[in-house]
């Protein structure tokens, strides 16, 4: 980023109601005050799930999470509120500011996207309004919750997980649920997000026929260890889920032989994504 503000920069800042002095580098920007909207999910439908600030390894989860298609249009919202959270953290931690060195690093990059890439983007965000306004996002709240909103959105995560214990209990020896399980939609995108790729591992949404198809490769990212070994399964499984969006249920198959579908694996994604990347700037 230049001495000069980007206009995501100059947007994300009057969005969250940061105060800036003079100063150029981004290290030095909103010492008074934590930004406002600042911790917030509004659009439960839309959200990536595994972004965070933990320590470098998520930081840089994050930055490959944003880069994908669907997701581009927020990238820099996204990692410069995940910077900020590091920064007004209560206890900050090593890990924490090894993460705002990779954001701070990626952020002094950022440049302005082309005509064609911002053409891209306003289709990502169309896609965005139409989940926006779909009945998967009725849970969502404005700029300023109550805390009834942020009650119920905590209770929709909560629920999630229960009921993703529950469909999984219901798998037997062969690994497969014998029926479906009452899912409440709200429940469903709480837990799993929007479509795209996640730390979890994917979700797919087929509009025509109102489904997803969600693959879990990382089933620490959804659910405590000790409640994965009641389970008696262990991190290596992968776990493929069939949701019906339209009445609300689901059923689930759990492989747990170690061998993890390429399809869902974040590192060959991001691979690809590479090898995508460096074909396209060679033309």
């Amino acid at each position: 980023m230049s001495n000069s503000r980007s206009s995501a920069a100059r947007q994300w800042d009057e969005a969250h109601d940061v105060a800036f002095n003079n100063e150029s580098s981004h290290a030095a920007k909103a010492k008074s005050a934590i930004p406002s909207h600042l911790y917030t999910d509004k659009n439960p439908a839309t959200t990536i799930k595994g972004t965070g600030f933990k320590n470098k390894r998520i930081a840089l989860r994050t930055i490959e999470l944003t880069s994908q298609p669907g997701a581009r249009y927020k990238q820099y919202w996204t990692i410069r509120a995940m910077r900020e959270r590091a920064a007004h953290h209560p206890h900050p931690t090593e890990g924490m500011r090894e993460a705002m060195a990779v954001f701070d690093a990626w952020l002094s990059e950022y440049r302005e996207p082309s005509v064609e890439e911002r053409k891209k983007q306003r289709e990502e965000w169309d896609a965005f309004r139409k989940l926006c306004d779909s009945d998967a996002n009725r849970h969502s709240y404005g700029k300023h919750p109550s805390k009834t909103a942020l009650d119920r959105a905590r209770k929709d995560v909560s629920e999630g997980k229960r009921l993703l214990v529950e469909l999984l209990k219901t798998c037997g020896s062969n690994r497969k649920s014998p029926t479906r399980t009452a899912f409440p939609l709200t429940s469903f995108v709480a837990l799993f997000g929007g479509p795209g790729l996640h730390g979890y591992g994917k979700h797919e949404i087929n509009t025509k026929e109102c489904t997803s198809k969600v693959g879990v490769v990382e089933i620490e990212e959804l659910l405590v260890s000790s409640k994965i070994r009641t389970l008696g399964l262990d991190c290596s499984c992968e776990v493929r889920i069939d949701y019906n969006r339209k009445e609300e249920s689901a059923s689930a198959n759990i492989q747990q032989n170690g061998a993890k579908s390429t399809d869902y694996t974040l590192k060959d994604l991001w691979r690809r994504q590479k090898r995508q990347k460096t074909a396209e700037s060679a033309v």
